[in-house]
């Protein structure tokens, strides 16, 4: 690799870095006209909450991708088929008449289907009414628990880097987030992403309600080891106050014979934690947003009520669909093809960006990975790895190399500095976040696509 992250470098620097060749500044992909720019004027009725938010990142490379016709590496969603059992299962339960209300925390069917699947690997008798929750995804479970746990007077403490989602929720609360940083020398793998349990414990303070993990973890597809989480229930017993939301959407994608460990399995943790899933991404079908949150009934049920404020409850065909999909996928031996399935493109697409003159950091779960992008010149103020923390996070190297790749090449991905907070977006100015969870085809015009472009080549 060209970089150390998570450190600054000094020393000289080349700044070819900054030149991008006159031959390839034409733009080989023409925007749709029919689509405006995003607008920069927020509503005078918005309130001062969604005035400390961001704009998403996802939402921008979105808009930026369908803009330039890109292949989109982007978001995290398959763009092959969901399993026909799947399917069949959402038939059966509309065709059943179960399209009227659950109750609020889900669907008996589904929170039993739960308890029992999950009660072996957290080996605790999970009660399914109280200590299981359904909502609508993922993204809905994490910004219910923090409206239902969090206060404007509190701190929420992310390893980062980290989906926004939690930090979003928090802004909206009034309470402060802070980060601490996966740091990684020279990394190829992501094991190599490391965290400093010294500065996590040095970022909790009496104000400190939320502590935020995710494993497999997304960016880096870092899988965190049973001592690193072992490392970290130490600190949280030490700190009685500490309430852990470990998000655990990627379980069923965990490659190389590598397991994944649930925290809340770890002794002490069930009673600190509660624990997100996504039966969207287990079953390749994020269109549903099916989640769903294990935990002691004390953070469930207050959750709930927010979900019930909000939402009500979630689609029951599609809860009751979930619920047939865990009872029969067994029979089709679809998590473990789910994850060889999965490895594979993994493996395909590092070799292709390889080739394209980029250098992966390969993943141990998930669907993402990083890439090192110091080949690609990207026409910034600052030299590689010497911009200011302070400066616009969309004005940062990565955002600008990730829009050239959009524009230019008709590939999108997603910067990496917009998974950290102020004061460590440096570590990831060299990386962009690609999905690997796609078509062969889909992996294979995205790798043509950035080879014509030119921009895969080295001109350090």
């Amino acid at each position: 690799m060209l970089g150390k992250y998570g450190r600054r470098f000094g020393g000289r620097l080349r700044r070819e870095l900054s030149i991008v060749p006159p031959q390839f500044i034409e733009h080989p992909f023409e925007a749709d006209p029919t689509l405006a720019d995003r607008p920069t004027i927020s509503s005078p009725l918005a309130s001062l909450r969604m005035a400390k938010t961001e704009p998403s990142v996802f939402a921008e490379f979105s808009e930026l991708s369908e803009k330039y016709h890109a292949v989109n590496l982007g978001q995290g969603y398959p763009d092959f088929a969901m399993p026909e059992f799947v399917k069949e299962a959402a038939t059966e339960a509309i065709f059943g008449n179960y399209n009227q209300y659950s109750r609020p925390g889900g669907h008996t069917r589904l929170v039993r289907t739960l308890a029992a699947r999950y009660t072996p690997k957290f080996g605790k008798n999970l009660n399914a009414t109280d200590e299981i929750a359904v909502v609508g995804g993922a993204t809905n479970a994490i910004f219910s628990a923090v409206v239902a746990l969090v206060d404007p007077s509190d701190e929420v403490v992310c390893v980062e880097p980290f989906f926004d989602a939690p930090k979003i929720a928090a802004d909206l609360m009034g309470a402060k987030t802070i980060g601490v940083p996966l740091r990684a020398d020279w990394a190829k793998t992501s094991a190599d992403w490391k965290l400093d349990l010294n500065e996590l414990e040095a970022a909790i303070t009496s104000r400190t309600k939320l502590l935020v993990l995710n494993t497999p973890h997304n960016p880096t597809g870092k899988v965190f080891t049973i001592d690193e989480l072992d490392g970290i229930a130490d600190i949280v017993q030490r700190h009685p106050g500490l309430v852990v939301l470990s998000d655990e959407v990627y379980e069923a994608m965990v490659y190389d014979d590598l397991e994944h460990i649930h925290f809340a399995s770890r002794p002490g943790m069930f009673e600190r934690t509660l624990t997100v899933f996504s039966a969207g991404k287990t079953f390749s079908a994020t269109g549903w947003r099916v989640g769903y949150v294990i935990g002691p009934s004390q953070f469930v049920q207050p959750l709930v009520r927010v979900h019930q404020a909000s939402n009500f409850s979630t689609p029951t065909p599609l809860q009751v669909a979930i619920a047939i999909a865990f009872e029969r996928c067994d029979e089709f031996n679809y998590l473990e093809n789910l994850k060889l399935t999965l490895q594979a493109k993994r493996d395909k697409l590092c070799r292709l960006l390889r080739v394209a003159g980029l250098a992966p950091i390969v993943p141990q779960g998930g669907y993402f990975l990083l890439a090192d992008t110091t080949k690609i010149a990207a026409n910034t103020p600052f030299p590689l790895w010497e911009a200011p923390e302070d400066i616009p996070l969309r004005d940062r190297r990565d955002f600008a190399v990730c829009r050239l790749l959009c524009e230019r090449a008709g590939v999108t991905a997603i910067p990496a500095s917009a998974f950290f907070s102020q004061g460590h977006r440096h570590i990831t100015d060299s990386l962009a976040r690609f999905c690997f969870c796609k078509e062969d085809d889909t992996l294979d015009e995205a790798f043509r696509r950035i080879v014509h472009s030119g921009l895969g080549a080295n001109w350090i």
